[in-house]
């Protein structure tokens, strides 16, 4: 296969990943429209329908209709998951169920209007984080929404409509999205549409007409609708040529690319680039391929110039290296699908021109690419025809003293050694010698050094060992012959093995990167708290680009502190705190290197994610004599935007716990509410009743009547006792205030004071009690204790029905002392078996009454006790029912006392 013709390795990888997660997830389609109205949502159920024709299994999770009879009659056949009631604010709500969606599992589920924002109370704030859940799932999502919704064209459609979008989708949802269709209608049919009443009914559709519904605003939305969605093709196409290995180009659109230097003309064929996308509407490209030039301060700073000009006017910077340019540009046209190239017109350089088989615009024809081409002139004021010691320093412009010193000293000692060889091996076989020298110097040196060793090399053989010597007159023709040959085969050779030589250097740089960048990667997935990567990626960067670097991230209120909590490896005085704030607030580059705040100290790049800005990163150069090169540049780049899309998906993360724990501590305290107000008001109505009751003077002289309202009062003050003395004990063990009182106890005595105890609420009950046969003493808190057994049997109680049997036995292993409760109730549903020891669970169809804290307040007096507790269901022949057991360790027992 032809080397230009392969496809890009990145590409191939993107791919496979993309497929990848495809195939772990559900397929997201999107419809797409300009405005209301358009007829998404009936193309969308349409397309459902034809899903289920084809025995797909298909339902709806909440479709919009607005009530439009055409939607209405759509809906029809489709199944559909109720959705969910939830009330706010004193007012019923619906919102789509997305718990009965997973649980349901259906392969399609519709989801209109993406962009809603959800009830507060949700599991998430906005229905395109449901969505995002359902196709993590593995459901498959059909999905609506209109272009003003879209972030990225939120600004400009308030500009064009004057209404202000509130409810926005991330362009990462777009970016997801396996297909998007867009539904499309001419704005003249809309607003007959609209007319009609098929849009909006009654004085709604008269207010729309009247601001948003102008037919030059809805042909401004159709356009920026058109415009993305042939975005997203052309990036679907890109996608396509990038993996594809037959070497032909695509030229479906318009595509630029202008070819960038350290040069200063390069500036304007980037302006010049520029006024012909412009023209064209067509995107463009600044590439600059890195051919192995070690650049000086100035020629670097040029080109970091050069392509921030580019930058600033929106085009797409590429950076490469590539011994070969021709190829370099060549393989980006066709990775890229560009149709157009611009380049400056090239100077006539002759050596480089000998070596190189040509100038860049020669390479270019002679290599039959498939584009056209635009040459820009250069300006010929200060053009210098180059002489030969700067097309050489072309190659290498900075070449130490030092290294032609050692050069000279190593070709002096290759000298003596050929005269020593000379008498055995003769003249003609110094020259080799000679060539292995200039060799060697290639594999060694610079090219400069490999020039001076030919040159030097060719001077000393025909001076002092080819006939007659001590001279450079050459009487053979052979030897003169030989003597040029020999020059221009060690120049070349000197040549191939110093590029050779720069091949390898270029593979091993870049392997070197990509290692490095695969750490910082593993070090950013692998850590389970943002500050454990932080301080390793901080490390990694400091280290392999010499510098000092740090993290600031910004506080809960959305704003830049300089607190310790907030910063990270780095310190910083008022000034560069100040560009800091600018470089946060504007979303921009600034600081050392850059052309704004440059004379800060250190470079300040901004964290961005996908959708905010999450802090800013400090790099501060150990060394402050140049700037970064524009590998490490681009590798800098790469690691913060790495770093800031972590950072936001921790921060996305931590809000999602934080909205769950909000969600689940308000679901705690309605239940809380709801138990507590029942379980109290229960005996409170009794109390209250009975001392009404007691008003009535012709009642209380009957002492029956007495002794009843008396039993009464002493039923409901239990049960009142019972509540509070749970609320109590929960809120003790919740705040970790509760200390154990232990001594030593006989667990036969614990047992029979809590059955004596609990006579009247198990009287209804047949209690059945084993005791232990000996006496055995056991360390705990009598009153904690008692108080777990007895809510145990409470529950078993009311579980069970009236004169069913409980049985408690007590038992002695080796290592524990064991309580079981058996009742023959109809045992505890499979589904709550893990939940029955939470807090304020109660298991579905539960008899009224309870809070749903006594089992949770055994677990936790038990382990407090270092033992255990576990529930289970019994089952043997006509017995059945709930068993729980508690388990607390042995304790060497106490000695009895002497007599």
């Amino acid at each position: 296969m032809n080397e230009d013709n392969r496809p890009n390795p990145d590409a191939l990888l993107n791919a496979i990943k993309e497929q990848t997660q495809k195939e772990n997830s559900g397929q997201l389609r999107i419809f797409l429209g300009m405005s209301a109205g358009v007829g998404k949502t009936c193309a969308m159920l349409q397309a459902a329908h034809q899903k289920l024709k084809e025995g797909i299994d298909v339902a709806i999770g909440v479709v919009e209709t607005h009530g439009r009879a055409d939607t209405l009659e759509l809906v029809k056949g489709l199944p559909i998951i109720p959705q969910k009631k939830f009330e706010y604010r004193g007012t019923l709500l619906e919102e789509m169920d997305l718990d009965a969606i997973l649980k349901a599992k259906p392969k399609l589920v519709i989801v209109d209007e993406l962009a809603h924002s959800n009830i507060p109370g949700s599991r998430h704030e906005r229905r395109y984080l449901d969505v995002i859940e359902i196709l993590e799932a593995g459901i498959d999502v059909y999905t609506a929404f209109n272009v003003q919704h879209l972030e990225s064209r939120k600004d400009s459609v308030e500009a064009i409509t004057g209404i202000t979008i509130r409810e926005t989708v991330p362009d990462s949802i777009l970016e997801r999205a396996n297909l998007v269709e867009l539904v499309d209608i001419a704005p003249s049919e809309l607003l007959k549409r609209l007319k009609q009443g098929k849009v909006y009914p009654g004085e709604k559709a008269i207010q729309a007409e009247k601001n948003f519904f102008k037919e030059d605003k809805l042909t401004a939305l159709r356009e920026i609708a058109l415009r993305m969605t042939a975005e997203r093709v052309d990036q679907d196409l890109q996608k396509f040529i990038s993996t594809k290995n037959d070497g032909s180009l695509w030229q479906t659109n318009e595509r630029l690319l202008v070819a960038v230097s350290h040069s200063p003309y390069s500036e304007k064929l980037i302006r010049a680039t520029r006024r012909l996308a412009y023209n064209l509407e067509a995107p463009w490209i600044a590439l600059h391929v890195n051919t192995g030039i070690t650049l000086n301060d100035a020629d670097q700073s040029q080109l970091i110039k050069n392509l921030n000009l580019a930058r600033e006017l929106n085009a797409e910077v590429i950076t490469t290296t590539d011994i070969d340019l021709p190829s370099a540009i060549k393989r980006v046209c066709r990775q890229k699908n560009v149709t157009q190239l611009i380049v400056g017109r090239p100077t006539r350089r002759w050596f480089r021109d000998v070596l190189e088989r040509g100038n860049l615009l020669d390479q270019m024809v002679r290599n039959h690419l498939e584009v056209d081409i635009h040459i820009i002139r250069q300006e010929k004021l200060h053009q210098v025809r180059p002489d030969l010691i700067d097309e050489i320093s072309y190659y290498h412009p900075k070449t130490s003293l030092i290294k032609y010193w050692y050069t000279f000293c190593y070709l002096i000692g290759m000298s003596m050694l050929g005269a020593i060889l000379e008498n055995f091996i003769g003249y003609k076989a110094v020259g080799f010698v000679f060539l292995l020298s200039v060799i060697i110097v290639g594999m060694f040196g610079s090219l400069g050094a490999v020039i001076l060793a030919a040159s030097m090399s060719t001077f000393i053989w025909d001076y002092f060992f080819i006939p007659p010597k001590m001279t450079y007159a050459i009487n053979n023709s052979e030897d003169l012959l030989m003597c040029v040959s020999f020059f221009v085969v060690s120049l070349i050779t000197g040549f191939l093995t110093q590029r050779i030589r720069f091949h390898e250097k270029t593979i091993r740089e870049r392997e070197e990167r990509t290692q490095f960048l695969y750490e910082v990667l593993r070090s950013i997935a692998n850590a389970n708290e943002k500050t454990d990567f932080l301080n390793q990626v901080i490390t990694k960067v400091g280290n392999h680009l010499e510098a000092n670097c740090g993290i600031i991230l910004k506080s809960t209120q959305g704003k830049l502190e300089f607190n310790e909590a907030r910063i990270y490896s780095i310190r910083l005085n008022e000034k560069d705190q100040a560009v800091a704030q600018w470089c946060f607030k504007n979303k921009k580059i600034a600081g050392w290197s850059t052309d704004t705040l440059s004379q800060s100290r250190a470079l300040f790049l901004p964290l961005s994610g996908v959708s905010e800005t999450v802090g800013v990163f400090v790099f501060q150069p150990l060394k402050k004599s140049r700037k970064l090169d524009i590998e490490k540049e681009n590798l800098l780049f790469s690691i913060v935007q790495q770093l800031g899309s972590s950072i936001e998906r921790h921060f996305l993360n931590k809000r999602l716990a934080e909205a769950q724990r909000i969600k689940d501590s308000e679901e705690l305290h309605q239940t809380l509410l709801n138990s507590i107000s029942h379980e109290m008001r229960t005996p409170l109505t009794a109390i209250l009743g009975t001392a009404a009751a007691l008003e009535n003077e012709d009642l209380i002289k009957n002492p029956n009547y007495i002794k009843e309202i008396s039993v009464s009062l002493n039923d409901a003050g239990d049960r009142l006792n019972r509540v509070i003395e749970n609320l109590l004990d929960m809120s003790r063990l919740n705040s970790g205030v509760l200390s154990l009182k232990l001594e030593w106890n006989d667990f036969n005595d614990l047992l029979n004071v809590v059955v004596k105890k609990l006579e009247k609420p198990l009287s209804q009950h047949q209690l059945k009690v084993t005791f232990l046969n000996e006496l055995y003493l056991a360390k705990i808190d009598y009153t904690l204790m008692e108080h777990a057994i007895a809510n145990i049997l409470l529950n078993a109680a009311m579980y069970t029905p009236a004169k069913s049997e409980i049985k408690i036995t007590l038992k002695k292993s080796s290592s524990h002392f064991i309580i079981e409760i058996m009742d023959n109730g109809p045992g505890i549903p499979e589904e709550s078996m893990p939940k029955i020891f939470e807090k304020f669970y109660r298991a579905p169809d539960s008899p009224t009454g309870g809070t749903g804290l006594g089992l949770s307040i055994v677990k936790s007096i038990v382990e407090l006790h270092k033992g255990s507790v576990k529930a289970f269901n019994v089952s043997s022949g006509v017995s059945h029912g709930a068993c729980f057991v508690i388990e607390l360790p042995l304790d060497i027992q106490p000695q009895a006392p002497g007599e």
